[in-house]
């Protein structure tokens, strides 16, 4: 996108500087010339802009955003388009990003982590209330500003809440993905609360949990693996972020906090005991965490499970810190081991079934647009044989992945072939002959050509009214399958106001909707004041367009000038550009033309003369 900077968007909105640019829209600062402050102005990127859908999602989510109101939110104030800009007017926050200060100043210590997270946790609680997931969380949409508040911005991606918002395909920055966006494509507030631990957990020790080569290698391990304790990373954390986090990054959604409203106060307490040197005090998280662990409790009471030395041994780490806890409090400490002990079982012990146990399941995760060798390297490792079909598609490009059969997300056993579709890029159709039909049959025909019909648009022509004139590619052309064909349709012919009187000729197109312009004109053949001619500024002309009638101003004369002791040469030039045809009535050669003089000619200079009609020059 150009820079555009000092342009002046909607007539309000003056361009200063670009703040950032990403794959889908660019930032400016801005000053609202109206109240008189500065803003934040998000363009979309001008490929974006011709996408209806996309444009229609950019609206409907930037009226969603609109709709929170909360100190620690970066407010949206308009949305529009001018011309062929489409934009989002929001609060401008001078300072930093999250992201910014990790750069600068790496970890940060457990105090600063949740004086940043608390206030955090409000602004996404606010949106959760409003039934609003963010779905991007991470650290370069958390904006520090100048005056020490934090606020949460960038909903590009939000969605309103429902039971499970189907996403589509998996969105979002994939370090900071919830397992069941990766393997489901589902997201509920719960996913806004895993991303939001694995923002703590880097907070905490300076670095993501997971880490790899390939977007789909950190993807796999997010569905598959549990994230540490911060503590086992960067010793010193204190045991009541290990619990934080361990608590909202549950690879179980059911095991984490419902939304950011019930891990605020957590939050709150947490911060308030480390202030006060306390580091013992869980009783509010037991007390919070209870009810989501209780029938699952239940459920798993009497039963015997096998657990592996690795998840022995996390139990062992996890209780020497319910230990320490119940040291200060033994009631808290109590919950704490129930707590911690449920937390690892579900998020760690079906894992460790269908991973490497005797289940032996693996799940298929997301591969859509990767390359078939990252395909292949990401399911050989989880004991599935791999089969390749080929298929046509429109979205993804050629020899990438379509989609895989089981499909993503699916349990499936070890060992089991999974068939992996490659595109072949979309396939090749041919447009059509245009029908001797009406609309309703031309566009069965491009949709049985599979083609799109497209938008319809009307012309004057002389094929009968509502008849097809033509499509916006030639017949006989080979396209892709899909391909978006728009339609020309007859309004039936122009009137022929030849001879007609221009006032007449001129009401009698106006009434069609054409626009009307003259021009007059000399003719020998039309009378003063009728229509010479009608020149249309197209050919079809389009419903709405417009023609210009040549008005006859009657014939034109010449005055005859004295071209008597002119060179014959000189005067045919200079009769012939009065546009009258010359006749030379002479002895002498024609290549004497420039020497032999006129000695008479006829008509007589003086006379009026049509344009057109013929004078004889003579040299004798």
């Amino acid at each position: 996108m150009a820079d555009l900077a000092g342009r002046l968007i909607a007539s309000r909105y003056l361009v200063q500087s670009l703040v950032a640019s990403g794959g889908m829209a660019s930032v400016y600062r801005a000053r609202d010339s109206v109240l008189e402050r500065e803003v934040a102005l998000k363009i979309i990127h001008p490929h974006l802009a011709t996408d209806k859908s996309f444009v229609e999602k950019f609206r409907r989510e930037a009226k969603m955003a609109a709709k929170l109101s909360h100190p620690n939110l970066v407010n949206v104030f308009d949305q529009g388009t001018d011309g062929e800009i489409t934009f989002l007017v929001m609060e401008f926050v001078p300072g930093i990003t999250l992201r910014d200060a990790m750069n600068d100043f790496g970890l940060l210590d457990a105090s600063r982590t949740l004086e940043i997270i608390e206030p955090l946790t409000a602004g996404l609680a606010a949106a959760h209330s409003a039934g609003i997931l963010h779905r991007d969380l991470k650290p370069e949409n958390i904006f520090l500003d100048d005056n020490g508040n934090v606020k949460l911005g960038d909903f590009g991606l939000a969605r309103a809440i429902t039971q499970h918002t189907e996403t589509g395909s998996v969105v979002g920055t994939v370090a900071y993905l919830s397992p069941e966006l990766v393997t489901r494509g589902q997201a509920d507030a719960r996913s806004d609360i895993y991303s939001l631990g694995v923002m703590i957990f880097e907070m905490l020790t300076g670095r993501q949990p997971f880490e790899g080569e390939q977007a789909v290698q950190i993807a796999y391990q997010h569905a598959n693996d549990r994230i540490p304790a911060p503590s086992s990373v960067k010793p010193g954390v204190p045991p009541l972020l290990d619990e934080i986090v361990l608590w909202a990054t549950a690879r179980n959604p059911k095991d984490r906090p419902a939304n950011a409203r019930e891990l605020l106060p957590v939050i709150k307490r947490a911060r308030s005991d480390l202030a006060r040197g306390l580091t013992t005090n869980l009783d509010d998280i037991a007390k919070t965490a209870r009810a989501n662990w209780d029938e699952d409790f239940v459920a798993l009471d009497g039963a015997t499970e096998v657990i592996d030395e690795q998840l022995l041994g996390q139990l062992e780490y996890r209780s020497e810190i319910a230990t320490k806890l119940t040291k200060a409090n033994r009631r808290t400490g109590r919950l704490l081991v129930l707590f911690t002990f449920l937390a690892v079982f579900a998020s760690a012990g079906s894992g460790w079934w269908f991973a490497t146990g005797p289940g032996g399941a693996a799940s298929v995760p997301e591969l859509s647009g990767r390359s078939l060798q990252v395909a292949i390297a990401a399911l050989e490792p989880i004991g599935l044989k791999v089969l390749q079909e080929e298929e046509h598609s429109l979205l993804v490009p050629i020899g990438f992945v379509t989609r895989t059969d089981p499909p993503a997300g699916s349990q499936v056993s070890k060992q089991s072939e999974i068939t992996v579709f490659v595109s072949l890029g979309p396939k090749q159709v041919l447009v059509p002959e245009v029908p001797d039909a009406d609309l309703s049959e031309a566009q069965a025909l491009l949709t049985a050509s599979e083609l799109e019909p497209g938008a319809v648009t009307s012309f004057f022509s002389t094929v009968a009214a509502g008849k097809v004139i033509a499509f916006s590619l030639p017949s006989g052309t080979e396209t892709n399958q899909g391909t978006v064909i728009d339609i020309q349709i007859s309004l039936g012919e122009l009137p022929d106001v030849r001879n007609n009187g221009a006032e007449q000729a001129k009401q009698e197109l106006q009434a069609l909707g054409v626009v009307v312009t003259e021009s007059l004109v000399f003719s020998d053949e039309v009378s003063k004041g009728l229509v010479v001619a009608m020149v249309p500024e197209s050919d079809p002309l389009k419903e709405g367009g417009s023609v210009r009638l040549d008005v006859s101003k009657g014939p034109e004369f010449a005055t005859l000038p004295n071209m008597v002791g002119e060179t014959v040469a000189a005067a045919k030039r200079a009769l012939e550009a009065l546009g009258l045809a010359v006749t030379v009535d002479t002895d002498q050669l024609t290549s004497s033309y420039g020497v032999v003089k006129v000695a008479r000619q006829s008509p007589a200079p003086g006379q009026k003369v049509r344009v057109g009609s013929t004078v004889t020059i003579y040299t004798r």
